[in-house]
């Protein structure tokens, strides 16, 4: 089963719609991470600022808003210009937001957000035939809950690679 097939099904629960989402995004981005560290270019030892309140906070409940009010009008107007083209939005939504992540962090994060992206572009395309707010309030709450999935994975790191 395709697990992007899994995020074009609206009728149950939103609740179990964020849920999926969220572990669809999450799971792969998980094992990309364990892969770079198991293969020496990554580390379970976090970043300086990962574990900051202040950096958390935005990261898990401001900047998840943001992109995705950044992302609503441009998933709009792809919507406008290729309509019934869905797969083909999408794709382009992720790719800009994607590369969009290049001034942060190079091209290592433009690799790194591709996937969660593209499962925040299908969670915005295809609520966007319900409705703007639904897809805007999903949208956010499946990239917050991969951004402190990532605060987890942290924190764990810390626990984990701590002396003694």
């Amino acid at each position: 089963m395709n697990p992007l097939e899994l995020t074009h099904d609206t009728t149950g629960s939103r609740a179990a719609y964020v849920f999926r989402a969220w572990l669809i995004a999450a799971i792969p981005s998980l094992l990309y991470f364990l892969a770079r560290a198991y293969i020496g270019v990554d580390s379970l030892h976090p970043p300086a600022r990962a574990l900051d309140v202040t950096f958390a906070g935005y990261s898990i409940l401001v900047a998840p808003v943001l992109e995705t009010a950044l992302m609503l009008p441009i998933a709009s107007l792809l919507t406008l210009m290729m309509p019934r083209q869905g797969w083909v939005q999408i794709v382009l939504l992720a790719a800009i937001c994607a590369l969009a992540h290049k001034i942060g962090g190079g091209w290592q994060q433009v690799v790194a957000s591709a996937w969660p992206f593209l499962i925040y572009s299908v969670t915005l395309i295809t609520w966007l035939k319900r409705s703007n707010g639904a897809a805007f309030v999903l949208t956010a709450v499946v990239h917050a809950l991969y951004n402190a999935t990532f605060f987890a994975v942290g924190a764990l790191g810390v626990l984990l690679t701590a002396p003694g």
